[in-house]
C-alpha cells in the first residue's frame, strides 16, 4: 500500500516547469538553461503579469511585479513559483460535501504568518466564491453575489480579477486536490521572512553580487535569490558558475552591501537573510568564493577583509599583525536545489505510473474471472427462485389465517367507531368552551391595552415638556457663558486712529488669522496709555471685519455693492488673513462684475 501522504499531491500534466534562483526557469525532464542568461518559455508556461496585488490573510494586499529574466514574479522570491500547470489540471479526488471542506479549510484559511512557510496565489474572486459556498467568513465586503453552486477550478490570473488573495500551503493542496487549476492559470508559491516589523510575505527578491575572492573587479554575476534561500544553494550556484571541481573545498565571505564589512559564512544550512541580517528587498548583498589551497590554508579572503579582521581585533584590544586569517570550514551540505525547486515532481510522476500499472493488471485478473463468477451468480439465482416458491406457499397458507383476523377486526372497529363519536363530541363541547373564554381574555387585555396606551402618551408628552425646558436651559447657559468669555477676555482696539471695543474670544474666532496669533496668548502686545492695541490699518471698513468675527458670516444687505469698498475691505480681509472674509468678497465682487457685464479678474 502507498503512503497517504503520497495522494495529498496533485499528480502533474506534462512537463513540470519551475523559476529557480538564477533569474531563469528550469523544465523538469529537460535540458537546464544556461546559467546567468534567462531560458525561453516552456510549452504550456502562461507568461506572468507584469504585477498585480497579493491580499494577505487578513484581507491587505502586496504589490508584486514581474522579475527580469523571464523568472516570475519579484517579491515571490527567485524560483517563487513555477510554471507547471499551465494547461489547467483535473482535481485528484472527488470533492467531499460541502460541511466537511468546511471543517478542513476554516482553520487552514485562517493560518497566521509564520517564517519559512509557503503560501499560494489565488484570485480574490474565486476565493470569495468559494466561501459563500462553503459558509467561511470573510472579511471582505465588497462581494455581495449570491452563491449557490462550487466555484470551479482554481484560478490564480489577475486578468480575472482585480486583486488576488493568498491561502496557506495546506490549504492549497486540500484544494488543488478537490477542484484542480483552471486552464491557462499556474501555481504561484510565495515564501513568508521576519522583518524586524514582524512576518511578511517576501515582497522582492534581492540581487545578489556573486564573484570570486581571486576574481578581478569586473568579474561577477549578478543573481536574484531569496532572503530565505539556503546558504549551501548559493555557495553551489557560484561554484557552478565558475566551473569549481567537486573535490575542491570553498566557504563564502559575504557583506551585506557595499560598504560593510567582510565576514565569512560558514553556516550552509542557514537562511542567508539571516545569516546577513538582511531586513529590506533593495539591498544590494555581495557573495566572493574562497578555495581552500593545497597545503589546506585558506589564504584568499576578499580584498579588504583581513583589513575588516585587524580593526575589530584592535576595536577588542586583540590586534597581532601576525594573526592569520580565520580558518573555519563550512558546516553542512552544499545544496543543489533551490528553496523553490519542485525535487517531487520525478517520484510523484513515477509513483502515478506505477498505480496507473497495477490498475491494469487489476483489470486484466478481474476480466479473466468475470465468467466463474457470472456461472456462480446463475445459480445462486436459481437457488434464490426455488426458496421464493416455497415462501409463496407458505404465504398462501397465512392468508386464510389473516382474512380470519380481518373479519374480528371489522367488529371491533365497529365499536370503536361508536366511541370515537362519543369522544368527538366531547371535544366539540370543549372548543364551544375554550372560544368563550378566549374571547373574554381578547376584551380584558384590549381594555388593558388601551388603558396602557394612554398612560404612555401622557408619559411622552410629560417627557417632550421636560426635553423642551432642558434644553432651553441648555441654550440658555451655553450664552450665558459666552457672555461671561466675553465681558472677561474684553479687548480695546485702536485702528488707525478707530477706537474699537470687542473680546479675544471674538478676534480668534478664525484660528489661522492674523488676529487670533496676536491674542492667543503666545506673543507680547505693547498696549497704549489708554491700555488699547494699536493696528496701522485703515479703520474705516473694520467695524466690517468685526461684524464678520461676531456673526461668522456675512448676511446680505450689509455690504455695499460697491467695487471701490469691496476692494478695499478685500485688502483688510487680507492683511488680516480672514480666509472665510476673502473669499465671501472676492465672490461678491464677481457678482457685481456680472451684473454689469463685465469680466471679473
Amino acid at each position: 500500500m502507498l503512503p497517504s501522504a503520497l495522494t495529498s499531491f496533485p499528480r502533474p500534466t506534462g512537463t513540470t516547469v519551475a523559476s529557480n534562483g538564477f533569474g531563469e526557469r528550469r523544465c523538469f525532464g529537460m535540458s537546464n538553461a544556461v546559467p546567468g542568461s534567462p531560458s525561453p518559455p516552456a510549452p504550456g508556461c502562461a507568461t506572468s503579469p507584469s504585477s498585480f496585488r497579493v491580499g494577505s490573510p487578513g484581507g491587505g494586499g502586496y504589490a508584486l511585479a514581474s522579475s527580469p529574466g523571464g523568472s516570475g514574479i519579484s517579491g515571490v522570491g527567485s524560483g517563487s513559483f513555477g510554471c507547471g500547470y499551465g494547461l489547467g489540471t483535473a482535481p485528484t479526488t472527488i470533492a467531499p460535501d460541502p460541511h466537511a471542506q468546511k471543517a478542513v479549510l476554516e482553520q487552514l484559511l485562517e493560518r497566521s504568518l509564520s517564517e519559512g512557510d509557503f503560501w499560494y496565489v489565488v484570485v480574490a474572486e474565486w476565493l470569495e466564491h468559494l466561501k459563500k459556498y462553503l459558509g467561511i467568513a470573510s472579511t471582505r465586503k465588497y462581494y455581495q453575489k449570491r452563491v449557490t453552486t462550487l466555484p470551479g477550478p482554481i484560478m490564480t490570473r489577475r486578468d480575472f480579477a482585480h486583486t488576488v488573495d493568498v491561502v496557506h500551503e495546506d490549504a492549497w493542496r486540500m484544494l488543488i486536490q478537490w477542484y484542480g487549476l483552471a486552464e491557462g492559470h499556474k501555481p504561484m508559491k510565495l515564501v513568508v521572512y521576519r522583518y524586524a516589523r514582524g512576518p511578511e510575505i517576501e515582497h522582492n527578491v534581492n540581487t545578489f553580487k556573486l564573484m570570486l575572492t581571486t576574481s578581478p573587479t569586473e568579474d561577477f554575476h549578478n543573481v536574484r535569490f531569496s532572503k530565505m534561500e539556503k546558504v549551501g544553494h548559493i555557495e553551489w550556484r557560484v561554484r557552478q558558475l565558475y566551473g569549481v571541481p567537486q573535490h575542491q573545498e570553498s566557504r563564502l565571505w559575504a557583506r551585506a552591501d557595499a560598504d560593510s564589512e567582510w565576514r565569512p559564512v560558514t553556516a550552509r544550512d542557514k537562511a542567508v537573510g539571516r545569516a546577513l541580517d538582511m531586513d529590506s528587498d533593495f539591498t544590494r548583498p555581495v557573495l566572493a568564493l574562497e578555495l581552500l589551497e593545497d597545503d589546506n590554508v585558506w589564504n584568499h579572503p576578499p580584498e579588504g577583509a583581513l583589513d575588516s579582521l585587524l580593526d575589530l581585533q584592535t576595536l577588542h584590544g586583540e590586534a597581532d599583525p601576525s594573526s592569520s586569517l580565520p580558518q573555519d570550514y563550512p558546516a553542512g551540505p552544499l545544496y543543489e536545489h533551490s528553496l523553490f525547486d519542485d525535487i517531487t515532481s520525478a517520484w510523484e510522476v513515477d509513483i502515478h505510473e506505477q498505480i496507473e500499472h497495477m490498475g491494469k493488471g487489476f483489470l486484466e485478473r478481474l476480466h479473466s474471472n468475470f465468467a466463474v463468477f457470472v456461472q456462480r451468480a446463475r445459480d445462486y439465482v436459481a437457488d434464490r427462485e426455488a426458496h421464493l416458491r416455497e415462501r409463496e406457499r407458505q404465504i398462501s397458507a397465512r392468508e386464510a389465517v389473516t382474512e380470519r383476523l380481518a373479519s374480528r377486526l371489522e367488529e371491533k372497529e365497529l365499536r370503536l367507531t361508536a366511541e370515537l363519536t362519543a369522544c368527538e363530541d366531547k371535544i366539540k363541547e370543549y372548543e364551544r368552551r375554550r372560544l368563550e373564554l378566549e374571547k373574554e381574555m381578547s376584551e380584558r387585555k384590549e381594555t388593558a391595552d388601551k388603558e396602557l396606551q394612554r398612560e404612555r402618551e401622557a408619559l411622552q408628552l410629560e417627557k417632550r415638556v421636560l426635553e423642551n425646558d432642558k434644553e432651553k436651559l441648555s441654550q440658555e447657559i451655553k450664552k450665558m457663558a459666552e457672555l461671561h468669555e466675553v465681558q472677561e477676555g474684553r479687548v480695546k482696539l485702536d485702528i488707525g486712529g478707530h477706537q474699537f471695543t470687542t473680546s479675544v474670544l471674538t478676534l480668534t474666532k478664525e484660528t489661522d488669522s492674523m488676529l487670533a496669533a496676536m491674542f492667543s496668548g503666545r506673543h507680547v502686545l505693547k498696549t497704549e496709555a489708554d491700555g488699547s492695541f494699536f493696528i496701522d490699518r485703515d479703520g474705516t471698513h473694520f467695524r466690517y471685519v468685526l461684524n464678520y468675527l461676531r456673526d461668522g458670516c456675512i448676511k446680505e444687505g450689509t455690504l455695499p455693492c460697491n467695487e471701490t469698498t469691496l476692494r478695499e475691505l478685500l485688502t483688510e480681509a487680507e492683511y488680516f488673513q480672514l480666509s472665510g472674509l476673502t473669499d465671501i468678497l472676492a465672490a461678491m465682487l464677481f457678482k457685481c462684475y456680472s451684473k454689469e457685464g463685465d469680466t471679473f479678474v
